[in-house]
């Protein structure tokens, strides 16, 4: 049976990559005494796969990994044992089980949100920020060449930003901000028009006169689309097991 683990990364493991996570949950699972399945053939391993892997240095609080278990397990019950073998930075918010027809994290993630905020004092207030992001986001198409380790190519940005607005930080962002307001974006991610919030804050910075400023990244969550083709977080995908 499948099973979709929604987790957060924070403190010194956004420093960890995500190979290092990868084993990381290998030797948590077997702490926990959990019954993941493993594959067959001379090289078994414990059948799991990540949605969207973090980039280092990031924090966030909605990743997603997906594993099978060799049989049924209670959400809650199991939530507990994963957790209680976590490490600081670490921490399991859910454990749901996935229906067969449910697409397996990684291909289903289609937007990504994040918080991003000022490490430095850029000089401007909340409501210069807002004015800077209107000129850039209220343009009809936001075309950049995006480059490739092949080739490089003409993208218009704007379809791939779904949205883009200047917010109030949560509490536990402001300790490294140096303003209490930062961005929240939200973009396509995925196989086929995968962008990062990087790409789209350089050419925000350069249309605002704000290059080479310092600014930190939080992913909030990954969505996937529902059958109305709405952005759902990938954690509604599935249900509790009582």
């Amino acid at each position: 049976m499948r099973y979709r683990v929604k987790f957060q990364k924070y403190g010194v493991m956004k420093f960890v990559g995500h190979l290092d996570i990868m084993r990381y949950f290998q030797k948590a699972f077997r702490r926990a005494a959990l019954p993941i399945r493993y594959s067959e053939g001379f090289n078994p391993h414990q059948i799991m796969s990540f949605a969207a892997p973090l980039g280092v240095g990031i924090t966030s609080d909605g990743e997603y990994m997906d594993v099978d278990m060799k049989e049924e397990v209670l959400s809650e019950d199991t939530l507990q044992k994963l957790d209680s073998v976590m490490v600081d930075g670490m921490k399991i918010l859910e454990f749901r089980a996935l229906n067969d027809s449910a697409k397996k994290a990684m291909t289903a993630v289609r937007a990504a949100s994040y918080l991003l905020y000022y490490k430095e004092d850029i000089f401007l207030s909340k409501e210069d920020l807002q004015s800077k992001l209107a000129a850039f986001y209220g343009r009809p198409e936001i075309l950049i060449i995006k480059m490739t380790k092949k080739s490089e190519r003409e993208l218009d940005l704007k379809p791939l930003i779904f949205s883009f607005e200047v917010v109030e930080l949560p509490e536990v962002l402001r300790e490294e901000s140096a303003y209490s307001f930062g961005l929240k974006l939200c973009v396509s991610t995925g196989s086929t028009d995968n962008i990062k919030p990087e790409l789209v804050m350089e050419h925000f910075h350069k249309s605002a006169g704000l290059e080479d400023v310092s600014f930190g990244i939080h992913r909030v969550d990954l969505y996937t689309f529902d059958d109305n083709e709405e952005l759902i977080s990938l954690g509604d995908v599935g249900y509790d097991v009582q």
